[in-house]
């Protein structure tokens, strides 16, 4: 029983776990960015591809 209560009462790795969600959610966050502006890039490059394939007649 005493070891319980000395396990709950230890904090050593609650900044640990803090720090790898704070890492988590900044990853996440960068990951929706980063898929979005991919998807952009791609489109703003089929548009140019087919405005120069219309412009040349091709």
């Amino acid at each position: 029983m005493a070891f319980f209560r000395k396990l709950l009462a230890d904090n050593t790795g609650t900044a640990v776990a803090e720090y790898g969600l704070i890492c988590g959610l900044m990853v996440v966050g960068l990951l929706a960015g980063v898929t979005g502006l991919g998807a952009e890039v791609g489109s703003s490059y089929n548009d140019t591809a087919t405005k120069v394939q219309n412009a040349t007649g091709n």
